[in-house]
């Protein structure tokens, strides 16, 4: 028989369909449960984006912070301001998830997606919090003195919300993770990861529910597709087989006879 298996042959075939990733990605998957509402400070995330059903996708770009820092204390150090206005922390950005969304109320689980490029090399954290863990963070961070990044012509957050909601808050933390090459030369003193110039890190964040608490809704058309794709190749390659065996026992046969006579002689 021929050496490969249907199985092996449509696991193959399989395979060929998928591409490959030319970028890193950071996923979080979350259920919407009902949590209380709390009257949020509108100065502050007011300005926040916002993503919901319509405008479920974004792009920004973040000034990373030092080579070396963790993640978790990204932002985390009490910045005091000299001034009148607050100081901002560069490295991290904000955004309201709006699952009160109409077209989203059917959907009990969904996806917070954030891709960024593989030539860019970044550590990203994904934290969501509920509108009472946000009350917290922003009453503990020195009343609110210090201000969060906030993207320029982010939408409104809504005004009088209601008392049961379904709407998180996603924090998005950023370090720089590059590679430094090692100093060679013996006259010059090393550098240090605080010297880097570092570009901001630009990357995409999508929103989206999950069908059956686990298929991306983008994710849906593809799996449409494939599935009658691959069901055709599975019924395809036993007949494929089928007609390659005699040919292969052929073959076979043949160099078998080319030994034979080559040793007689």
């Amino acid at each position: 028989m021929f050496g490969w298996s249907s199985f092996s042959v449509f696991c193959v075939f399989s395979l060929l369909l998928c591409d490959g990733a030319a970028a890193n990605t950071e996923i979080i998957n979350f259920k919407s449960d009902l949590q209380h509402s709390v009257d949020l400070p509108q100065a502050v995330v007011g300005n926040w984006a916002t993503l919901n059903s319509s405008h479920n996708e974004r792009r920004w770009a973040v000034q990373p912070a030092p080579l070396g820092t963790p993640s978790h204390e990204v932002c985390e150090t009490d910045v005091k301001s000299t001034s009148a206005s607050p100081v901002a922390c560069p490295h991290e950005l904000w955004i309201t998830l709006d699952l009160d969304d109409a077209n989203w109320r059917d959907y009990g689980a969904f996806t917070l997606r954030l891709s960024w490029a593989a030539s860019t090399p970044a550590d990203f954290l994904i934290e969501l919090y509920s509108p009472e863990t946000v009350s917290t963070f922003l009453s503990n961070n020195q009343q609110q003195q210090r201000q969060i990044t906030l993207p320029e012509g982010a939408p409104s957050f809504r005004e009088g919300p209601p008392l049961i909601t379904r709407t998180k808050y996603a924090r998005i933390r950023v370090v720089d993770a590059g590679v430094l090459t090692p100093q060679i030369q013996l006259d010059r003193p090393k550098p240090r990861s605080s010297d880097r110039v570092v570009e901001p890190i630009h990357f995409i964040l999508i929103l989206e529910q999950l069908y059956w608490g686990f298929l991306p809704a983008s994710q849906l058309p593809t799996i449409c597709f494939l599935i009658p794709v691959l069901l055709a190749a599975a019924m395809a390659i036993p007949r494929l087989l089928a007609y390659l065996d005699p040919l292969v026992l052929q073959a076979r046969e043949d160099l078998a006879n080319i030994a034979s006579l080559e040793k007689e002689e």
